[in-house]
């Protein structure tokens, strides 16, 4: 498992972790043109060597060319819609849209409103969106699997921003930080901003221990500031550990909540929901709850980074006042589609293998049911056929 160790010791700011990434060896050129094809104009982007109280370090800064005011309020659709237009990997542009949902979710909370009325004031702005993609797109430049992170470091005092002066760290820092070990005060400045936050929460989880690992590379950060007595900097390290190195195995959340007093007409609509908004499969158990009432389990299952998400599904589509979630890993087949021609059209079949041994021939059902009804024939001929004539031209 190729890791990531966030070491925020001094704290964590977007624009720290992409001078992270770029120290560990990330090329700019690349992550340049990268970010280039956001359908944004106004800024650009600069990195340089620097020494912070005797570390060298790499820091990353965005220049915006316009006036700060153009950019100052963008809504969270907008942004959203900024980074699917761009032609980066889907895994960067889920990622990056992740993030900025669970910000919006975190700011909708600390102004009593909800994620869509939110309008980013700095966190909106044009060099968040590139801090923000630009740490995505560095961690699948990478192949990073999985994040760990140190004890945060928030600093202390107060923060001027669009909304006045707030106590640091600031409301939404706060919240996205819930459950990770935190360092309050020691220095008296903001050392770990909302936008840190958020990446920090995308790419690790609060609880879990870090395994014994082989370090490769050591990527160190520069902030902006010079803090008199400090060293203002972030540390990443990268390696691999030999822990969890079984082939095929992955993590998966599972989400799920109690039901006993909702109407049975609305269950339908929460398992949509759930799929609509990325889960990775939904479902229902009956239950017998207290007092001896009947009930009902719903279940999500969704991949870590999407728990925000999916929870806010639940909360907005179901009675529940509290939800459980835990971490399992699930062994899973290798898959692949085998596009397969039939008498009444043509099918997709999904191939589960390990290999070159082949476990799973699954014709989709819903190709065949389409065809069946339109030749007026039992949708289990086509569905063997399909996976016959799959068994027969399968070349792994």
């Amino acid at each position: 498992m190729k890791l990531a160790y966030f070491d925020c010791s001094f704290g964590i700011s977007g624009d720290m972790l992409v001078g992270a990434f770029l120290d560990a060896g990330v090329p700019f050129p690349e992550l340049q043109k990268a970010l280039e094809s956001l359908p944004i104009t106004g800024f650009k982007i600069e990195h340089q060597q620097v020494v912070k109280h005797g570390i060298r370090a790499t820091q990353f800064q965005v220049y915006i060319e316009h006036s700060h005011e153009h950019h100052s309020h963008r809504g969270l659709n907008e942004i959203k819609e900024i980074i699917k237009e761009s032609s980066l990997p889907e895994r960067v542009k889920e990622g990056a849209i992740d993030s900025f949902s669970r910000l919006a979710e975190a700011e909708a909370t600390v102004h009593a409103t909800t994620p869509d009325k939110i309008h980013f004031h700095e966190v909106g702005a044009v060099d968040a969106i590139v801090d923000i993609v630009g740490a995505h797109w560095c961690w699948n430049y990478l192949q990073l699997e999985k994040g760990f992170a140190s004890p945060v470091n928030v600093g202390g005092g107060t923060v001027t921003c669009a909304h006045g002066t707030l106590p640091v760290p600031a409301p939404a820092t706060t919240l996205l930080l819930r459950n990770y070990t935190l360092w309050v005060g020691k220095i008296q400045t903001e050392l770990t901003t909302p936008t840190g936050a958020v990446l920090l929460q995308s790419f690790t989880h609060p609880r879990e221990q870090i395994p014994p690992f082989t370090l490769e590379k050591i990527g160190v950060g520069a902030g902006t500031k010079d803090i008199e007595g400090h060293a203002n900097v972030f540390r990443l390290m990268i390696g691999e550990s030999e822990t969890d190195k079984i082939p095929n195995v992955e993590e998966i959340c599972v989400i799920e909540t109690n039901i006993d007093d909702m109407s049975g007409e609305l269950f339908p609509v929460i398992i949509n929901e759930l799929l609509d908004a990325g889960a990775r499969d939904a479902f229902i158990t009956p239950i017998i709850a207290k007092k001896g009432r009947p009930a009902y389990i719903i279940t999500a299952l969704c991949e870590p980074h999407q728990i925000s998400v999916i929870q806010g599904i639940f909360f907005k589509n179901t009675t529940t006042l509290g939800i459980r979630y835990r971490i399992e890993k699930r062994f899973v087949l290798e898959r692949k589609w085998v596009p397969v021609e039939t008498p009444w059209g043509p099918v997709k079949v999904k191939i589960g293998y390990i290999g070159t041994q082949i476990y799973q021939v699954s014709p989709e059902f819903e190709e065949c049911y389409l065809l069946a009804r339109k030749n007026n024939i039992p949708v289990y001929e086509i569905y063997q056929y399909a996976r016959q004539s799959a068994e027969n031209t399968i070349n792994l």
